[in-house]
């Protein structure tokens, strides 16, 4: 059963970790005034080279997220050992451009008119603990469920019936 749980969520978060990035692309191209704190952002050389790496790490893992999660229908065992690499991947991709996001992050939010500067900073790293623990969650309990003895047997290949 949680072969098939997880083979199904595999491809939705697939399609959806390859359908983000390029999402995110399309609206880094919408043209920004000139004085916005968005635009003073995403022209920094740093946001540009950390968006570019997420983007194509998120579109790799994607892919491989697919191709495990119609693996996993399959009771395949590669497709259970690409979620688990997958798994150990993303839970030290999603900290490490979180928090590398966050100083343009707090860049951006500090710039905007009229809000006091602590305020943004405190915000800003609300939501990169909120983004962190919910970018952990799920390659935590696939890594968690593609262990268990049960998923690990149901994956095995089966040994041909006896001929009689």
């Amino acid at each position: 059963m949680s072969t098939l749980i997880f083979g199904i969520l595999n491809i939705g978060f697939g399609l959806w970790k390859m359908a983000a990035p390029l999402l995110s692309l399309a609206m880094s191209k919408l043209k920004l005034p000139g004085n916005s704190s968005i635009a003073s952002v995403t022209a920094d050389p740093g946001f540009i080279a950390l968006t570019r790496f997420s983007i194509w790490a998120g579109e790799a893992l994607g892919v491989a997220l697919l191709a495990a999660g119609i693996g996993l229908l399959l009771l395949q065992n590669w497709a259970r050992i690409v979620s688990i690499v997958y798994s150990i991947i993303d839970i030290v991709f999603v900290p490490v451009v979180s928090i590398g996001m966050l100083p343009f992050t707090q860049r951006m939010m500090e710039q905007t008119p009229g809000v006091p500067r602590g305020m943004m900073a405190g915000i800003a790293t609300m939501g990169l603990v909120i983004g962190i623990v919910f970018g952990l969650a799920y390659p935590v309990l696939l890594l968690f469920f593609m262990t268990r003895p049960k998923v690990i047997e149901a994956c095995q290949p089966q040994p041909p019936a006896a001929s009689v």
